[in-house]
C-alpha cells in the first residue's frame, strides 16, 4: 500500500467505519445507533457508569453523532446512510479531514478510557478488543491485531490516537477496523 490512496478509497474508509455502527444492518446510522456503542464500551471494559472515563466516552461519541446526522445526514430523519456520507465528502472533499479528525478522537478516546486500568503501554490484542467492541467482526481480531502490531506488540496508550488519525488520513493500513 502507498503512502497515499486515491480519493474515492478514503471515502470508502469513512462509509466502512460509519456501517459500524449500523447495528441492525438498516443501512442507516442513527443518533441512538452511535451513543449505543458508548455505552456497549462502558459496559463491556467495566468502567465505573458515573466515572469521567465514562463520561469522556459518552460525550465523544454523542458529538459525533450530532456532527455525521446534522453535517452528512438528514436531520428529520436522524439518520445518515453511507452514500448520503459518500456524496457529502465527494462533493466536498475538504470535510473529509475534518470529519477524519471527529471520528479518530472518539475512537482514540474510547481506547484510551477503556484500557486506562491496563497502564501507559497496551497490547495490540488489547486495542483490536476495543475495535471489535466499536462493532468491527470477531472474527477479524487477529487481523486488527497485526494491524496494530506493526508499531510492536506494546504501543503507548498516551499516542494510540495516531493509528486512527493514519487510518482517516488514508496512510494508516485499510485493516484498522477488519477486514469485512
Amino acid at each position: 500500500m502507498g503512502l497515499f490512496m486515491a480519493e474515492g478509497d478514503l471515502v470508502a474508509r469513512f462509509a466502512r467505519r460509519l456501517r459500524l455502527f449500523d447495528a441492525n444492518a438498516d443501512g442507516a446510522v442513527r443518533h441512538r445507533d452511535v451513543v449505543a456503542v458508548a455505552e456497549r464500551l462502558i459496559r463491556g471494559f467495566r468502567l465505573d457508569p458515573a466515572s469521567t472515563g465514562a463520561e469522556r466516552v459518552r460525550v465523544a461519541y454523542e458529538a459525533l453523532s450530532l456532527v455525521l446526522v446534522s453535517d452528512y445526514g438528514d436531520p428529520a430523519r436522524d439518520a445518515v446512510t453511507g452514500t448520503g456520507l459518500a456524496a457529502a465528502l465527494e462533493a466536498d472533499p475538504r470535510r473529509t479531514a475534518e470529519l477524519g479528525g471527529r471520528l479518530a478522537r472518539a475512537d482514540a478516546v474510547a481506547v484510551r478510557e477503556c484500557l486506562a486500568r491496563v497502564g501507559a503501554q497496551v497490547k495490540a490484542e488489547q486495542v483490536a478488543e476495543v475495535v471489535v467492541a466499536l462493532g468491527a467482526h470477531p472474527g477479524d481480531l487477529p487481523v486488527i491485531q497485526r494491524v496494530l502490531e506493526r508499531d510492536g506488540a506494546l504501543l503507548p496508550l498516551a499516542s494510540v490516537d495516531r493509528v486512527f488519525t493514519d487510518y482517516f488520513a488514508g496512510c494508516g493500513d485499510p485493516r484498522l477496523y477488519g477486514s469485512r
